[in-house]
């Protein structure tokens, strides 16, 4: 513990000076040589709802949820149907449409009604998360009544020898479904279980009770766990492409806010600035909002690069920046930093508006100094401003 806070840090696989390192003397070395670097130190505390931590996690599972409820729909579309097809061949082969007419109908009936309701359950086009799991069980639910019927229905051909051979058919229809569940739904580890549980467990015990049918019993016994296997393989596997689109999405939000963040200050840079002008302006010819232009450069720049370092230079182009965001905070203000020493902030304003909100952030600039690395750094900026006339100016080059 550091500080009241827990840090992580770097344990190197082999002591120096040495060949192949045992584990533990790798771990003897370290204790005598506590590592001095600290990666980074997490909170002891739970972070609060608001920390942008916490909203990139809870962004992440939802994407994640999204991605898994529009899986669990596709997936589950045709399955349904395989149901009925299945009990329809029992059913036929087995008589029972001769000595059970009305069950018989009714459990077709029922089978494609299961099925018609995956279709008719369609992915909800936005929601929270408790919304987006509101949603995943009663799919669930869905395909669970159907395992269930299904499980019923093989423990009535288990036990009715009028079946005859369409026992062994019902069987491998069960089997089959059995993988199928491990298969197509292996995105929800618990659920999947208790599908194939209903599927064929209560049908499994009967046969094992029945000396004439407890051979088959032993061989489907045999293939579940092959079925259990192929269900975890399944789940690693589908939890590892989630991983890897999540990678693959992360990957190109930060390219994306690479190309158009600057680096230094983290405000927008000049191809955010002009995209932003640009779409500012067409609303504007449009008969949207009025639009002004503020350009911003600290004076005697060159001076402070030259006297103090680049490093105290670079400091100070961060300070104005915190300055800009504090000031022009509306949801629709872009600050932006277009050159070295040169800001720009777009604004939604009139002119007399855009020029009184420029005063006041050049006045605060001057009567209260930036502070960089405990050295107070008296700045001052020329501040321009114009405003975009739609009756005159036929597009955003014309403001400069």
């Amino acid at each position: 513990m550091l500080g009241g806070r827990r840090a992580l840090m770097v344990v190197p696989d082999r002591a120096p000076g040495a060949g192949r390192s045992r584990p533990w003397q790798a771990l003897a070395w370290v204790l005598r040589n506590p590592p001095p670097v600290l990666l980074f130190r997490i909170p002891s505390r739970p972070l609060h709802t608001d920390h942008p931590m916490t909203r990139t996690l809870s962004a992440v599972r939802h994407r994640r949820l999204s991605q898994e409820m529009v899986d669990t729909y596709q997936r589950a579309l045709t399955g349904g149907y395989f149901y009925a097809a299945a009990w329809l061949v029992v059913a036929l082969y087995g008589g029972a449409f001769g000595f059970a007419t009305l069950a018989s109908v009714a459990l077709l009936v029922v089978f494609l009604a299961l099925a018609t309701q995956r279709f008719v359950h369609r992915p909800l086009a936005d929601g929270n998360e408790a919304t987006l799991e509101r949603w995943m069980r009663t799919h669930w639910g869905i395909v669970l009544l159907t395992t269930a019927l299904w499980g019923g229905l093989f423990c009535w051909v288990t036990l009715d020898a009028r079946f005859g051979d369409a026992r062994v058919t019902g069987l491998l229809f069960t089997l089959g479904l059995c993988t199928a569940v491990a298969h197509a739904f292996s995105m929800r580890r618990g659920f999947a279980f208790a599908g194939i549980g209903l599927l064929c467990v209560p049908g499994l015990a009967m046969m094992l009770a029945d000396p004439d049918q407890r051979a088959n019993a032993w061989m489907c016994a045999v293939y579940l766990v092959y079925v259990v296997i192929s269900l975890l393989r399944s789940y690693h596997e589908y939890q590892q492409r989630l991983d890897l689109d999540q990678e693959l999405r992360t990957q190109r939000d930060l390219f994306s806010r690479q190309s158009r963040i600057d680096p230094l200050t983290e405000l927008a840079n000049r191809r955010q600035f002009s995209d932003a002008l640009e779409s500012a302006c067409t609303r504007t010819l449009a008969g949207g909002p009025p639009l002004s232009l503020l350009l911003l450069d600290i004076d005697h720049f060159k001076q402070i690069n030259d006297t103090h370092g680049h490093a105290l230079g670079d400091a100070c182009l961060v300070a104005v920046a915190e300055r800009l965001v504090r000031h022009f905070d509306g949801a629709t203000d872009l600050p932006a930093r277009v050159g070295g020493e040169e800001f720009a902030v777009v604004l939604p304003q009139d002119l007399a508006s855009a020029t009184h909100h420029a005063e006041r952030f050049r006045q605060d600039l001057v009567s209260q100094p930036v502070v960089v690395d405990g050295r107070p750094m008296r700045l001052t900026a020329s501040i321009g401003v114009a405003t975009f006339d739609p009756a005159r100016h036929p597009d955003m080059d014309a403001l400069y």
